[in-house]
């Protein structure tokens, strides 16, 4: 481990191109310290020393996000997590560092703050960057789902996983663990989610803003090595200790094990022959009262193709 407690723009501990996967979550620059005048929730397990951001947001974000590209492989990814008040300034930063968008997904979480003459905001932005648009990024399609897998409503579980809307609930049992926390903590499941996806086991993961350490816990449980800064000493004294007591990789036996069998023409040219062919087969099953989420399987396992291939070659014939 090499976190240090210190700042992120002025140390220079870190070695440039060395980073595989950063995931950034910078303080969003909203007065971040008055949170508990619209959370309900008690404060003993939330520090009192968050350190907010200077009021000059894109300059500062330009700053730091600047060196993490720095430090980052050239077919490394970066995760910059915002809130939508600053999200311009995060936006202009990202386009004078020349980095480039893979996505911008949405993390949606279960509750928001409370307001009277607004909507409530429940979401933030995962911005999902590169050093170039052709670069040849870690991005695991069936780390957490097989491609035959199938949800509660017949459709593919790692085509609904990897959609760009994250439904995942905050944490809320730090309380009760003895957790101390900043006043913005991330789920682990997002965290987990973005590391199982874009690295690999032993890479170099590194957030520029540890806070509640969520990015550490989770890399060093999924056994990736961790890397980073904490200006706040409360925090990084209180998370050190706690992980130097955690078994690197402990968290890897547990992970659901996918089966990731392909179809068997994957890849393969598709004829018209056999375009036709999955068109009448589609419609004699459905003339025959069969669901359509019932056909596709029908056709993906006659025909040795994924679902997406079978979608397309439909669409393609209507």
């Amino acid at each position: 481990m090499n976190i240090y407690n210190s700042d992120c723009i002025t140390d220079n501990n870190l070695i440039d191109k060395s980073i595989d996967l950063m995931i950034c979550d910078p303080p969003f620059g909203i007065g971040e310290n008055d949170f508990d005048k619209y959370y309900k929730r008690s404060n003993r397990t939330v520090t009192t020393k968050y350190e907010q951001a200077p009021d000059n947001y894109e300059e500062w974000t330009y700053n730091w996000l600047s060196i993490a590209k720095n430090k980052l492989k050239d077919n490394g990814t970066i995760y910059v997590i915002s809130g939508w008040s600053n999200l311009r300034e995060v936006l202009n930063a990202i386009h004078k560092c020349d980095l480039y968008m893979v996505n911008h997904n949405i993390w949606k979480f279960n509750f928001g703050v409370y307001t009277k003459k607004r909507y409530v905001t429940s979401h933030y932005h995962v911005l999902m960057l590169t050093k170039g648009e052709k670069v040849k990024y870690t991005f695991n399609q069936y780390c957490r789902y097989g491609p035959q897998e199938k949800n509660e409503t017949g459709g593919s579980s790692a085509y609904k996983d990897m959609e760009d809307v994250f439904i995942i609930n905050r944490d809320m049992r730090q309380e009760k663990e003895g957790v101390i926390k900043n006043n913005n903590k991330l789920a682990s499941e997002l965290i987990d989610k973005l590391i199982l996806y874009s690295s690999n086991k032993d890479d170099q993961v590194c957030d520029f803003f540890m806070g509640s350490f969520t990015t550490a816990y989770s890399s060093i449980k999924l056994g990736r090595k961790i890397s980073g800064f904490e200006i706040n000493k409360e925090l990084y004294d209180f998370n050190m200790k706690k992980l130097k007591e955690l078994k690197f990789g402990y968290g890897l036996d547990s992970l659901k094990k996918v089966d990731i069998k392909k179809p068997k023409n994957q890849g393969k040219k598709i004829t018209e022959e056999e375009k036709t062919n999955i068109k009448n087969d589609y419609d004699k099953l459905l003339s025959e009262g069969k669901l359509k989420k019932n056909i596709s399987s029908i056709l993906q396992e006659k025909y040795g193709r994924g679902p997406f291939s079978i979608k397309n070659i439909l669409d393609s014939l209507k």
